[in-house]
């Protein structure tokens, strides 16, 4: 039986270890006839380096067990990585709001590290999670 979706959302979310197939990239940039995939590829290494990772395009669904995270077929297509996160609930141990240009950045904390993940609305995403935390939903109950 399928778990009850709470929420779905385009999403970009931060993947440390993604890595571009630049072979494939370079297929495309020489259809479209545009492009230099030297410069694309020092541009992405550069900023993997700073912000520790790649953000990858996709979808999130958050469901009363878990957030998932999936990337698309764009960047599925164009990527290798961890290209999809299944983070139970009761890992989450703080759900925080960053800023960021557009759109406002989530931050999900657990003991083995954090996810990041943007998208319009959210604030709005975060409270929802925060109420899925076992432990902050438990305290709301009493």
């Amino acid at each position: 039986m399928a778990e009850e979706v709470l929420k779905w959302k385009l999403v970009n979310f931060l993947v440390a270890d993604a890595e571009v197939d630049y072979h494939t990239v370079s297929d495309v940039y020489d259809v479209v006839g545009s492009g230099d995939v030297d410069v694309l590829g020092d541009v992405l290494e550069t900023f993997k380096e700073i912000h520790g990772g790649l953000w990858v395009g996709g979808g999130l669904v958050i469901t009363p067990r878990v957030v998932r995270l999936s990337a698309n077929a764009l960047n599925r297509a164009v990527q290798e990585g961890t290209l999809d996160i299944e983070l139970p609930h009761s890992m989450i141990r703080k759900v925080s709001v960053e800023g960021g240009f557009i759109t406002k950045i989530v931050r999900l904390d657990t003991r083995a590290g954090s996810v990041k993940f943007r998208c319009y609305g959210a604030k709005a995403v975060a409270a929802l999670i925060e109420t899925l935390i076992p432990s902050r939903a438990s305290m709301s109950a009493v």
